[in-house]
């Protein structure tokens, strides 16, 4: 291998490396819950069968645990008036109306208890010697059946959720309250889970090799979606692969969803465009239908 061949391969390692350094812009993505309806924003917890002690606290930790859920705009606390009633294939509420666009959900609790136990173990006494003694373990058991059902009064999901906690040392009742108030909360968390659609933020690099599309690109990667926006559409007068999907990447940012995953096919149908632009074509046309399936876009 000759000089000019070693440096060759070097200077193809250090673009490669670079490759995944360079810039980007960050979109928010959505995934669709598991449970979804229609993209409901408002859900309504109802009585769960008379809300004795066990059930009453786990109804309160849903709604609380709801109420710091960025996806429903609307939660309301229909435990003490209204309660759902279901013959196991249909629902309906045995005091009011069912209303449009709304999840209707009910928590059942099965079972709720603590157990502590005592067990051996060995102890260091500090000074080389060793010697048996004892420690209780507190494990906590809370499982919960959850129904949902739309607002057509159909039953869409009905299973039951577990939260274990286990904590060891001291055992008073304080530990037992938090202990089993933090298996009741782990049980609802897995259930919102499937009730709520999540959402991340995810990062599109941006492609860096044409320095006119740079010169207009860079300085707006960290700057409003208004900004983003124009410069997208100021691409639209760049020859070249690389405009036409740096022209996408800020036009998802913009907000432009739909738009931008017309630029992404263009770029990747295009020879020599942006190396990841299929991947990320792929990904933005998924990120266009879970949107548009929430109804936050048409």
């Amino acid at each position: 291998m000759t000089t000019s061949e070693r440096l060759a391969l070097v200077v193809s390692a250090i673009v490669v490396a670079l490759s995944g350094c360079g810039a980007s812009v960050q979109v928010e993505q959505w995934t669709v819950a598991n449970v979804d309806i229609d993209g409901a924003r408002r859900i309504v917890v109802t009585d769960a069968w008379g809300r004795h002690d066990s059930v009453a606290a786990v109804a309160d930790v849903a709604l609380a645990h709801l109420d710091n859920e960025p996806w429903f705009v609307s939660v309301v606390d229909g435990t003490r008036h209204e309660r759902l009633e279901t013959d196991g294939v249909d629902a309906w509420l045995r005091h009011g109306e069912i209303a449009t666009d709304t999840i209707y959900v009910r928590f059942d609790v099965l079972e709720d208890l603590a157990v502590v136990t005592s067990n051996e173990v060995v102890i260091d006494s500090g000074d080389g010697t060793t010697g048996i003694g004892f420690e209780d373990r507190l494990s906590a058991h809370t499982l919960i059946s959850v129904t949902v059902a739309d607002d057509r009064g159909v039953i869409v999901d009905e299973r039951e959720f577990e939260g274990v906690q286990e904590v060891s040392g001291v055992i008073d009742d304080v530990v037992i309250d938090t202990t089993m108030n933090e298996a009741a909360s782990a049980a609802v968390a897995a259930a919102i889970a499937e009730l709520a659609p999540s959402r991340e933020h995810v990062s599109i690099p941006i492609d860096e090799r044409d320095e006119d599309v740079m010169a207009r690109v860079r300085p707006v990667l960290d700057s409003s979606p208004f900004e983003q926006g124009l410069v997208a559409a100021s691409l639209a007068a760049v020859a070249g692969p690389c405009a036409l999907y740096n022209r996408a990447v800020l036009t998802e940012a913009s907000g432009d969803l739909a738009a931008a995953v017309d630029f992404y096919r263009a770029a990747a149908s295009v020879g020599g465009a942006f190396f990841e632009a299929g991947r990320v074509s792929d990904e933005a046309q998924l990120r266009l239908r879970h949107a548009r399936s929430l109804g936050l876009i048409r």
